[in-house]
């Protein structure tokens, strides 16, 4: 069943070349590659749990949400009171063949009011041997008489399966407040949860920071204190540690929220296998009675709750008219083009407007007039009458960017101004179609001034995220440590956060992708496993495939390889003109990676001929130093000029990601006038040289 429209490109159809039509075929592809048949009125298959690990069973029951429905005669193929027998076929998601056909679930089972559901039944006890990733649920049910089939439901449900070999079970601190210079004490527990011995294990205690963030400078070489080297934990077996002076409480000049990190690395220090965090603790300084901090907490209920519109009135009182009043969706243009806006008079007083005249004038970026417009004339308006809708047309300036302003002024016969109000554009060169690679949920506001811009123009744009971003703040949405099943829940959160904020943007959900990475383990993919036949584990997934729903590959490999040629795929089929990427030189390494993807998949494609060395390939801003030598580019800096109302529209985006503190920034409005006007990306020059110089086979 088809529970979306596919909409990919909003350009007139007279513009959308082959390569074009190829990314729609694309979109669609990968749509229907995602959709899971969920039927209104009929059974639905539930799991028991969303991730199960190696050794656990998984089991099912069979729910009708609408038994009055099912069990009478409205087309589903099943006679009032007539019983029906239930299985259920295992398939790994992406392949056709079955590993468990037919399972059976219930016999004789004759949903109403009273019974709408199955009891849950063991189905599968996951071998040792079974792949990670997403298993789907086909769903049949027989005639228990006849044995003919009435209810045939691919897709009737899905779960996952991970390979989790250790956990931290308990990680506390002795004290919830602290004064500065105090000691902290912590006990950890561990256990293996595999078939065999792990050993060498090193077991760290920190402040809470994520390994694969580079620390900032003044953190660096500090704040990691070694708990236990070399420990040795037997197939089943647990550990008990319990460090009473592990660190020092900070020093602080106000009372501030901390949290402590408990991470076990292999021998190497080069694989992590589990991460916990404690729980939220107060240090303040001595002597000192200072304000209380709140710690991180979420504003809405949930995504539907978030309030982009009562704010509005931080535009200035000059820009705000009672009188006139721009239609504000259309704010960004492309240089040379013809600029209509439309906006709407009333007038606001007491008294009657006679012969009142209506102009336009355009003004340049440096306060130059450009054009002016008569848009009407000796017109007469009661008080508080109807407003009335008018438009003005620009041709704007083919040479430049900048940030224009639209003037219109409504006034008497003598010539005085009763009433005024502006609209700011923001005026650029702007590509014929878009590609935009991120990291992670969140990375896309780094490029959201030029993703208003392609929607505003009716440009192509597609944005792929290569991780789901399962770390980013899960124990804190959680309010403890994550395991496979609260990871693979944040991820699926943290997707549906970046579809809110793109929607708001006015990009599609259809034109929005995800690969499944895990949040964190790029670097890894990179660098350590670039073969599909051996790929990474995941630390907080704990899966080597892509777990999630929905995703543009179902189970892709966690293996560079893999995650090359589905960038390969989209930049192939999508011909975009500008990609949009992560820097090179970033400090959190799945932005470095992200950037290292595409340029080989870009490089790849370009020695197959499938595409040209003219693509555009730009970088955002670097966020922090990483700690490997530079990039062997050179860069050129590229500034696009967003105009207030759109970047308004940015700001409001962002609340979307509740999550990773969009409740904080709703604290933080920017008015008007603070917003930035400018984005600014680095394109990479000569992006098809130096192949192989970040590859470590």
């Amino acid at each position: 069943m088809l529970r979306r429209t596919l909409v990919v490109s909003r350009r007139p159809a007279r513009n959308i070349t082959p390569a074009r039509a190829g990314c729609v075929t694309l979109a669609i592809a990968l749509a229907l590659a995602s959709i899971r048949a969920w039927p209104q009125t009929g059974p639905q298959a539930v799991a028991d749990n969303i991730s199960y690990n190696i050794g656990e069973t998984v089991h099912l029951k069979v729910v009708c949400l609408r038994p009055e429905a099912v069990a009478s005669d409205h087309g589903d193929g099943l006679h009032a009171g007539r019983p029906v027998d239930l299985a259920a076929t295992i398939r790994y998601a992406g392949e056709g063949a079955a590993l468990l056909r037919e399972v059976p679930l219930a016999n004789s089972f004759v949903p109403s009011k009273f019974g709408p559901a199955t009891e849950y039944r063991a189905i599968w006890k996951i071998p040792s041997e079974a792949r990670t990733g997403r298993y789907e649920v086909d769903l049949v049910g027989r005639d228990s008489e006849s044995h003919a089939v009435v209810w045939n439901l691919p897709r009737a449900a899905s779960f996952a399966v991970h390979r989790k070999l250790l956990r931290i079970e308990r990680f506390e601190l002795d004290k919830t407040f602290y004064t500065s210079g105090d000691p902290i004490g912590c006990r950890v527990a561990l256990t293996n949860l595999s078939d065999r011995p792990l050993r060498g294990l090193r077991v760290e205690f920190s402040a809470r920071y994520w390994p694969w963030i580079t620390p900032s400078s003044e953190r660096a070489g500090v704040d990691v204190v070694t708990f236990q080297d070399a420990l040795a934990l037997e197939p089943q077996g647990s550990a008990r540690l319990e460090n009473p002076h592990a660190v020092v409480a900070k020093a602080v000049k106000q009372s501030t929220v901390q949290q402590y990190a408990a991470v076990v690395w292999d021998q190497e220090r080069k694989n992590v296998y589990d991460i916990a965090f404690s729980p939220l603790v107060f240090i303040q300084p001595a002597g000192a009675d200072s304000r209380k901090p709140y710690p991180l907490q979420y504003v809405y209920p949930d995504l539907g709750a978030v309030d982009t519109s009562s704010y509005r009135e931080f535009l200035r009182p000059e820009l705000n008219s009672a009188a006139i009043q721009f239609d504000r969706s259309h704010t960004m243009f492309a240089t040379g083009s013809e600029a209509e806006l439309k906006f709407s008079v009333v007038n606001p007083t007491e008294r009657p407007w006679g012969g009142v005249a209506v102009r336009a004038t355009l003004w340049g970026a440096r306060g130059e007039r450009l054009a002016g417009n008569a848009v009407a004339e000796k017109m007469d308006m009661a008080p508080h009458g109807s407003p009335l809708a008018r438009e003005t047309k620009f041709t704007l300036p083919s040479n430049g960017s900048g940030i224009f302003r639209v003037e219109v002024e409504v006034s008497d016969s003598s010539g005085l101004v009763l009433a005024s109000n502006s609209l700011e554009l923001g005026v650029n060169p702007l590509p014929r179609s878009i590609l935009i690679f991120c990291a992670h949920e969140d990375d896309e506001m780094a490029h959201a001034g030029i993703i208003r811009a392609a929607v505003e123009n009716r440009l192509p744009l597609h944005v792929v995220y290569f991780t789901s971003g399962d770390a980013g703040s899960c124990d804190r949405y959680y309010q403890r440590s994550c395991g496979p099943a609260e990871a693979l829940s944040f991820g699926a959160l943290r997707m549906e956060e970046a579809r809110a904020a793109l929607g708001h943007l006015g990009v599609p959900r259809e034109n929005i992708f995800f690969l499944g990475l895990p949040d964190g383990g790029s670097g890894q993919i990179w660098s350590h496993h670039p073969e599909p036949s051996n790929p990474y584990l995941s630390v907080l997934l704990a899966s080597d495939h892509a777990p999630y729903e929905g995703l543009a590959r179902p189970n892709l490999p966690y293996a560079r390889k893999s995650v090359v040629e589905a960038a390969k795929e989209f930049i192939r089929e999508c011909q975009p003109e500008v990609i949009y990427t992560g820097h090179p030189d970033e400090r959190h390494v799945d932005h470095r990676a992200n950037n290292w993807f595409v340029v080989k998949a870009l490089q790849e494609l370009r020695r197959e001929g499938a595409i040209s060395g003219d693509v555009e390939l730009l970088a955002d801003q670097v966020y922090g130093p990483s700690p490997q030598a530079p990039a062997p580019y050179h860069y050129q800096k590229h500034i696009l000029l967003v105009s207030g109302e759109a970047r308004a529209r940015a700001q409001e985006a962002g609340w979307f990601h509740q999550s990773q503190g969009g409740n904080r920034a709703l604290g933080r409005i920017r008015t008007f006038d603070e917003l930035p006007r400018q984005e600014i990306h680095w394109q990479i020059l000569g992006w098809s040289d130096h192949e192989g110089w970040n590859e470590k086979d």
